[in-house]
């Protein structure tokens, strides 16, 4: 299997200016086509550390692509650095400057001078015409590696990327229908670590398929990725293990690849007829948001709470009554649910409640959160304690709480 390295050129990306969204499509689009990327590295506006990286690259990997950095402006040396490394000089290309001259004219725009460096690409090397741009690409051809300079601009690179360089590569590797296929299952409700240990074993490196996990707040994504000659092959491969894992978790897996939590709990109220409306407190409307942009008709309305005041205006009791049921969380989160419902109608009616317990120095709180669901059967009630900063807390209750509603909805 031929393989590849991505080397994300230009400071903007160092300084946090621009986030990198080049990387993964390459990431996706090269092992779709059979081709293992080993590395991705970013490198600011620097020659002589672009030519570090990419001397260390064209000795590791067949294949080397360069986003950014073949702009006109004076920091733009990517084409210099590859020029100097390849051994060949910059020669002038008369038909890439007329398409740059057509570009600035056709949207009404007048050429600067420096454009002209762009019309500039190693001698020998194959030109990759830019419709969408300003910024040629090239291939440099070695009987080691090639180099692919792409424009650092997502729509352009990605169009060279489909359009030129993947039909280039599929010929110069004979790759044929080899691929890379993955799959992810999506977990929530254990950790990182304990879901480790549940699939420890299918973990193990030079296994194919290859198994890995991704953590983020509140919820896992388990990568099952198969290497094979088509995707028919890498599919199969791929079922196999999935059924085991299926078994391990169970319902701790809540959906695949890029199914959300939310989406896939409005399917199931829509598939049973149900409607849901919600009220929260310290969540701040993360739940009825995630809720709301499903765009599911299940999802009735979602009110937000801030302040104990609000809390008693919405149950309409007095501030006696209030101050008795609130040394009662767990009670005063059913009295909520249960007033939800009834006010907005719908078969079910869900509260979330937190109370700080205390706060540290550092910014962290801990936090005692409760769910209630009130149903036509009767109430669903669960508590969690919850530590760190306030706006992981939040996106940790708000999973909690929605995994709550779907346990529910899978068990009748």
């Amino acid at each position: 299997m031929r393989r590849a390295e991505v080397i994300a050129i230009g400071s903007e990306l160092l300084l946090g200016q621009i986030i990198d969204t080049n990387s993964p499509y390459l990431a996706r689009i090269l092992s779709e086509n059979g081709i293992e990327l080993i590395r991705t590295q970013t490198v600011g506006d620097d020659f002589h550390r672009i030519e570090e990286a990419l001397s260390e690259a064209i000795k590791r990997s067949e294949i080397v692509i360069t986003t950014g950095g073949i702009g006109p402006t004076e920091d733009d040396l990517t084409r210099d650095v590859i020029a100097h490394i390849s051994g060949c000089p910059l020669i002038f290309q008369p038909h890439l400057m007329q398409q740059i001259e057509g570009i600035f004219k056709r949207r009404g725009f007048r050429m600067t001078e420096n454009n002209r460096k762009q019309a500039y690409i190693p001698y020998g090397s194959i030109p990759i015409e830019n419709p969408k741009g300003t910024a040629p690409g090239f291939i440099v051809e070695n009987k080691n590696y090639v180099i692919i300079s792409l424009p650092g601009v997502p729509h352009e690179m990605k169009f060279l990327m489909e359009n030129t360089v993947i039909p280039y590569l599929r010929k110069r590797f004979n790759l044929k229908d080899q691929i890379i296929h993955y799959k992810v299952l999506r977990v929530c409700g254990l950790g990182e670590s304990a879901i480790g240990i549940q699939i420890k074993d299918l973990m193990k490196q030079d296994q194919n398929p290859s198994v890995g996990t991704l953590a983020s707040i509140g919820d896992i994504k388990i990568r099952i990725t198969a290497k094979a000659d088509n995707k028919e092959e890498a599919s199969s491969l791929i079922g196999g293990v999935e059924k085991e894992i299926r078994k391990r978790l169970g319902n701790l897996i809540y959906g695949e690849d890029d199914e959300t939590l939310q989406g896939n709990i409005c399917k199931e109220m829509e598939r049973l007829g149900l409607k849901i409306s919600v009220v929260e407190t310290f969540t701040g409307g993360l739940i009825s948001n995630k809720l709301a942009n499903t765009e599911s008709q299940s999802f009735i309305q979602g009110l937000i709470l801030s302040s104990e005041i609000s809390i008693q205006r919405f149950l309409r009791i007095s501030k006696v009554e209030f101050d008795f049921i609130n040394n009662d969380p767990k009670q005063l989160a059913s009295l909520m649910a249960k007033r939800v419902r009834n006010e907005y109608g719908g078969e079910l009616g869900f509260s979330c409640l937190g109370r700080i317990l205390n706060k540290d120095f550092e910014g962290e709180y801990k936090m005692e959160s409760f769910y209630c669901l009130d149903t036509p059967s009767g109430l669903e009630s669960k508590e969690s304690i919850l530590g760190g900063e306030l706006l992981a807390i939040k996106e940790r209750a708000s999973i909690i709480a929605l995994d709550f509603i779907r346990k529910y909805l899978l068990s009748i």
